[in-house]
């Protein structure tokens, strides 16, 4: 039999577990293999891993790294925890380098160890109430097999005497690709937050639109000494004034310019009024138009529509004449320096002498972006 070193961290990404109730038994059979597959999680807890010693530090009696990871795994349920082994291979890597005599050699190191690794628990999110609670209760734990020094376990030594599991931490399921959850999480998000726009950009039936707006709300990095530092939840609420200007007023901005732009009709075959909103943890986005190609003839259209203009500079009017009140002739205008400004949209007052009751100005490179697919 071989000695066996527990490995408290791993090189695994963050996971969750949980504590199944004494009410719900789970199998488990001393010695049977309950290995992880694609079916656990997506969520597990990465308890800790065990490795076989080298063979200098061999010794007769003591439990070999696959013996000792299916003790923990039955120690595990027993408690009606969900625990399974995973096997992570050795993985060798190599380098290109030279010798003493200046010839080209190439050398062989091991990149990761051979190790036996024991997760446990099946939740569908990282902050699962009971998978944090099976967490706690991992850390304290303190496996029986591991008190008898006949198992030869060799446990690093700030863990000693907080536990030999204290390193226990939350992260996915080996086998599942993290791009997958981080796409299941994303979706879920997008799909709350945009339940109940009016004009949802996921309904749009192409496979691309022209974003023509942005809105997003104020925000502060706190640094050094900063008002705000430990009181971010008090800037939020001061920017939830009248004159404040938040994430959720971005988006109320965001769904009354896309209203706006529809109320003035589709344009043609253009579609330059066919508006769309898409929300965002960050920002809201107005865009216009669906196309099935990125270089279909009509996103030129609404591209030049939306993009800015170059105006007359009428800070350069001399005093005078603007107290005649006379207005610019074409070749007066064509003369005078110009400036850029991006394209706005008024909603106008009650009257012609109203001043307007909304003012939008939108993005200074309105850009082709794919629709949002939302599973």
């Amino acid at each position: 039999m071989r000695t066996l070193k527990l490995i408290v961290t791993v090189l695994f990404a963050a996971l969750s577990l949980s504590v199944a109730s004494p009410s719900h038994a789970i199998e488990n059979v001393r010695g049977k293999p309950y290995h992880v597959t694609q079916k656990h999680g997506p969520w597990m807890i990465m308890v800790t891993s065990f490795r076989n010693v080298r063979d200098e530090d061999m010794r007769k009696d003591g439990l070999t790294a696959e013996q000792a990871a299916a003790e923990l795994v039955f120690e595990l349920r027993e408690k009606g925890i969900p625990a399974y082994a995973f096997s992570q291979d050795a993985v060798k890597g190599q380098i290109d380098t030279r010798d003493r005599l200046g010839r080209d050699d190439r050398r062989i190191y091991a990149a990761q160890r051979d190790m036996i690794c024991v997760l446990a628990g099946n939740y569908e999110a990282i902050d699962d109430a009971v998978g944090k609670k099976t967490l706690s209760f991992i850390k304290k734990f303190h496996p029986r097999f591991l008190k008898d020094t006949k198992s030869g376990a060799i446990v690093r030594a700030d863990s000693a005497e907080r536990g030999p599991l204290v390193g226990a931490f939350m992260t996915i399921n080996p086998l599942i690709d993290p791009k997958d959850i981080v796409q299941k999480t994303a979706d879920k998000e997008i799909k709350i937050l945009n339940s109940g726009g009016r004009n949802p950009l996921i309904k749009n039936q192409h496979k691309y639109t022209v974003q023509v707006a942005t809105f997003a709300g104020k925000s502060a990095t706190p640094l050094g000494n900063s008002t705000y530092r430990g009181r971010e939840g008090w800037f939020e609420s001061k920017l939830g004034g009248e004159t404040g200007f938040n994430l959720d007023r971005a988006g109320e901005e965001a769904e009354r310019l896309a209203a706006y732009l529809r109320s003035k009709g589709s344009n043609g075959s253009t579609g330059l009024n066919e508006a769309y909103v898409h929300h965002d943890k960050f920002q809201s986005i107005v865009t216009v138009g669906g196309f099935d190609s990125p270089d279909d003839p009509r996103i030129r259209v609404v591209g030049e529509y939306y993009s800015p203009k170059w105006e007359p500079d009428l800070r350069a009017v001399s005093q005078a004449r603007r107290a005649t009140g006379a207005e610019l002739t074409q070749e007066e205008k064509d003369q005078m320096p110009k400036v850029r400004t991006n394209h706005t949209e008024y909603l106008p007052g009650p009257t012609k002498e109203s001043p307007p009751v909304q003012v939008w100005t939108f993005d200074s490179a309105p850009k082709v972006i794919p629709v949002p697919r939302v599973k």
